[in-house]
């Protein structure tokens, strides 16, 4: 394992502890999402960049390929839900109530350790698309 599979690795750990460390906010602010949205938040924001790990022992490609889309997928969606769109969650709507702070900071971390993790995979996608596939084959 190289420097970069270890940021890889870091990053999807520290991503699910910031997702999971926080969700006393939310549940004091009474902010429970539909049905759709929790599918999703479970789905790509929690359970898909973890199962992105066994994948990058073994073909870095789709690791790297997936973790990309899942995690700007869920940055797209938090920066949407919360700091763009009107709904129960914006950051606007809570803002008299004192676990505002620890929402908004967390928010914040979540959505940097979401931006840090498309680059890495982004990063460990260009490395391993220009791996040669066989150990006698040429480059050029």
């Amino acid at each position: 394992m190289n420097r970069l599979e270890g940021a890889f690795i870091a990053i999807v750990f520290a991503h699910l502890g910031a997702v999971l460390a926080p969700t006393v906010a939310p549940l004091a602010l009474q902010i429970i999402p539909p049905p759709a949205a929790t599918v999703f938040i479970l789905g790509v924001i929690m359970i898909a960049p973890v199962a992105t790990l066994p994948l990058l022992r073994f073909n870095r490609l789709v690791a790297s390929g997936l973790l990309a889309v899942v995690m700007a997928a869920a940055f797209a969606y938090g920066f949407q839900g919360h700091f763009l769109a009107p709904g129960p969650d914006h950051v606007t709507i809570v803002a008299s109530d004192p676990w505002t702070l620890a929402f908004v900071v967390t928010g914040a971390v979540i959505g940097a350790l979401e931006i840090v993790a498309v680059i890495v995979a982004a990063i460990v996608f260009s490395r391993a698309v220009r791996i040669p596939s066989g150990p006698g084959e040429r480059p050029g």
